[in-house]
């Protein structure tokens, strides 16, 4: 029941989060402005990114395909893909749901054991985090000076200006909001506490171990190289993604390969974040602070994130109404 009341309250401040981030990012735009910015897009380039997110679909199947293979059974690949659909179409709402849902469609049509196929989607995670690190490495080295000065505004200025300095001066309302939040944070964290002691360290334990896992697992994939090509391949994808979005617009196609790269990292930082909506405002933010330190002043910063967004929220929500028709037209048939 504890564990359940604890999603629950989870859900719902991360909700909250969500609408509040989405709220603080579009407050002071001004529609009537945005339209004509969108009005003057060649949205030719869109069909283009569609064509590129179909590509990172077939490149998820095929890797997970090997995965499943080097369990022993076999998934057909246009059941993976519906599955993949759903899953994704699943997590936009209920963040993490989706990699069940995922297992649970592909048990359901091919009979494999459902913790089989969980064990390859912690797989998958892992090689994720491990990529989505190196890409976070390789724009440290090749844009320092923009990353550098991304945290400097956006992480240490305003926590020095907006809390430190505020309480070692004596403000009284920075004060109270500090210590209301520290009150709150400690009430949660003694109603919570037998169950974070207990899974605090089966968390960290947990990762490791998939860590690891994961890793002996690729190694033990008879094509490796095919493996990592396939990962290779859709990392490009998601860079060429984000890349054709710059030529919408001829003010955004300043933007070069460093920016996408930028982008790129900080935003999947942006959507990994468990908020409904694929990071909504999270995401939003993270980008236009980017746009801003390349040069993209004004609204395009904002019409370039939320397009951005916007289109792989109605990708997503396509793929995975195409998902479930194939699913229940298989299911159907088996019926």
């Amino acid at each position: 029941m504890r564990s359940n009341v604890f999603q629950v309250i989870q859900y719902i401040l991360l909700l909250i989060i969500g609408c509040v981030l989405s709220w603080l990012f579009f407050r002071d735009v001004d529609t009537t402005q945005l339209k004509e910015v969108i009005s003057t897009g060649n949205f030719s380039w869109f069909y283009l990114v569609m064509v590129v997110s179909v590509l990172v679909y077939v490149f998820r199947v095929l890797r997970w395909q090997m995965l499943i293979r080097a369990t022993g059974y076999q998934a057909g690949f246009l059941n993976a893909f519906a599955a993949l659909s759903i899953g994704y179409f699943v997590n936009f709402a209920v963040p993490r749901l989706g990699e069940v849902t995922r297992c649970l469609s592909v048990k359901k049509k091919d009979k494999i054991p459902f913790m089989e196929l969980l064990g390859t989607v912690i797989i998958e995670r892992v090689v994720d985090v491990i990529s989505l690190i190196i890409i976070l490495l390789l724009t440290l080295l090749l844009q320092f000076d923009k990353i550098s000065e991304f945290m400097r505004e956006n992480v240490f200025v305003p926590l020095y200006n907006g809390v430190i300095l505020k309480v070692l001066n004596g403000n009284k309302p920075a004060l109270i909001i500090l210590m209301i939040s520290a009150l709150l944070v400690a009430a949660l964290l003694i109603y919570f506490r037998k169950k974070l002691q207990s899974r605090a360290p089966k968390v960290i334990l947990k990762f490791t171990e998939g860590l690891r896992s994961g890793l002996v697992s690729v190694g033990k994939l008879d094509k490796k190289g095919l493996f990592i090509i396939y990962t290779l391949l859709i990392w490009i994808c998601y860079y060429l993604m984000t890349y054709f979005w710059f030529f919408v617009f001829k003010e955004t196609s300043i933007l070069g390969w460093g920016a996408c790269l930028t982008i790129l990292s900080i935003g999947t930082i942006g959507r990994s974040v468990p908020i409904q909506g694929g990071g909504m405002g999270a995401y939003h933010f993270l980008v236009q602070q980017v746009c801003l330190l390349y040069g993209l002043v004004g609204p395009l910063g904002k019409t370039l994130a939320t397009l951005i967004h916007a289109g792989q929220t109605l990708f997503t929500f396509v793929m995975g109404i195409l998902g479930l028709i194939i699913f229940f037209i298989s299911y159907w048939k088996n019926r």
